[in-house]
């Protein structure tokens, strides 16, 4: 037990890793050998500096991040057919999902527990593994990104989700503190 209900194996080692990413130009990203993958939309928000000034242990930021976003983006929730979120711990998952929309404040759990985020559920959620099973160097959100681009162009294969031409890839920061959030495309039409 760490805090109840969280145990270690709900909490990220903190690993060795790294990546990389390359932001350009949508006219220069279409001369370049890989397919472009575009910013559709970003959104982010600071809502306190401590814990124990967070407004609402079960509200994040994402509340905020996540509607500017999509508001940027010009799509809805039902548009996106992949959320990487930033999952240090297991709550942060449940959060992120109810915070950004995608099921009722409050259902999370139950929304995990019936299976739409398992694999080969309805809904794609952190298909490289997460921070949990896949690398967590502390700074996980930039393979948040790698992670929606590679799904985009196709790149995945077992993992891959099918047409994937929309990707929501969400940081959190701080704790729980600082929320962003990037949408992705495969075009920017």
């Amino acid at each position: 037990m760490v805090s109840h209900p969280l145990t270690i194996r709900d909490c990220c080692l903190v690993t060795d890793g790294g990546g990389a990413i390359i932001l350009t130009s949508a006219e220069r990203a279409k001369t370049l050998a890989k397919k472009p993958v575009y910013v559709l939309g970003v959104g982010e928000s600071l809502s306190h500096t401590r814990i124990t000034s967070m407004p609402d242990l079960t509200v994040t930021a994402a509340s905020r991040s996540g509607p500017a976003a999509f508001q940027m983006a010009g799509v809805r929730q039902g548009d996106i057919n992949l959320a990487m979120l930033y999952d240090a711990f297991t709550i942060n998952t449940i959060l992120f999902l109810e915070d950004l929309g995608f099921c009722p404040k409050g259902e999370g759990g139950r929304f995990i527990e019936q299976g739409f985020i398992a694999p080969g559920g309805s809904f794609a959620v952190n298909t490289n593994g997460g921070g949990l099973s896949y690398c967590h160097p502390g700074m996980y959100g930039l393979f948040l990104l790698i992670e929606a681009a590679r799904q985009i162009r196709g790149e995945c294969g077992a993992r891959q989700v099918a047409n994937c031409e929309v990707a929501l890839a969400h940081g959190n920061g701080g704790v729980l503190s600082s929320q962003a959030t990037v949408i992705l495309g495969a075009s920017c039409d």
